[in-house]
């Protein structure tokens, strides 16, 4: 067996203020909020999460209760960092949140950055094209012609400006993520799955060398028997 030994993250003791990535953005779309959210009681949720392998199509308002509930931000603070901490549904070390949510959606070329703040989508500039084999190779793994497709992008320089050795934060922020995205999609009676790949070599090559990496990939779509 071969075991990545991530080592014991720290706080430092001074933080290491970090600039963080200025994307290439184009159009902006806004989604709508929780309206229309089944009311699920939380026991029943537990009960029922489960990964599903079939898809139908979500429309604008499940996507947008989706994310409005898994992924919004709920508040920011001030920090010391270069950058604002910010509360949001998934735990993640230090209030960082280093943990970027793309979409890219059934019959639309286009990869779109999420917004946590605002609650929109953003249009990555030359996505298609520096994500086309990361789309071909995630549709060998799980096909989901109507899934919607979330890669998740770790912005590691805003984790490591606060702690040394905190990679492994990282992954367990990524986790976390998931968690909390897989709970949601079972409150809504949708079907989600992650997926085992990370993204990488494609998902780095969003920016400059070093400033983010992929840590994981997941679908979401309409249950087979909606």
């Amino acid at each position: 067996m071969t075991w990545i030994d991530l080592a014991d993250p720290l706080p430092r003791g001074a933080p290491e203020p970090y600039t963080p990535i200025v994307w290439e953005l184009a159009e902006t779309r806004s989604l709508p909020s929780t309206a229309g959210v089944p009311d699920r009681p939380f026991s029943e949720v537990i009960d029922a999460r489960e990964s599903h392998r079939e898809f139908g199509s979500v429309d604008d308002q499940q996507l947008g209760a989706f994310l409005w509930l898994a992924c919004r931000t709920r508040g920011v603070g001030a920090s010391e960092l270069g950058f604002d901490l910010e509360h949001r549904a998934a735990p993640s070390a230090g209030a960082i949140h280093p943990i970027h949510v793309v979409v890219k959606r059934p019959g639309d070329g286009r990869w779109w950055l999420y917004v946590p703040r605002s609650h929109q989508l953003a249009e990555i500039k030359h996505a298609p094209a520096k994500l086309a084999g990361l789309l071909d190779l995630s549709l060998q793994v799980l096909a989901g012609d109507q899934a919607t497709r979330f890669l998740f992008l770790a912005e590691p320089g805003k984790t490591l400006g606060k702690y040394q050795d905190g990679c492994s934060l990282i992954w367990r922020d990524a986790g976390a993520l998931l968690g909390v995205m897989s709970l949601t999609a079972t409150a809504q009676r949708l079907s989600f799955c992650p997926l085992g790949i990370t993204g990488e070599p494609w998902a780095s090559g969003l920016a400059d060398q070093g400033k983010l990496a992929g840590v994981g990939l997941a679908l979401l779509g309409a249950a087979a028997s909606s």
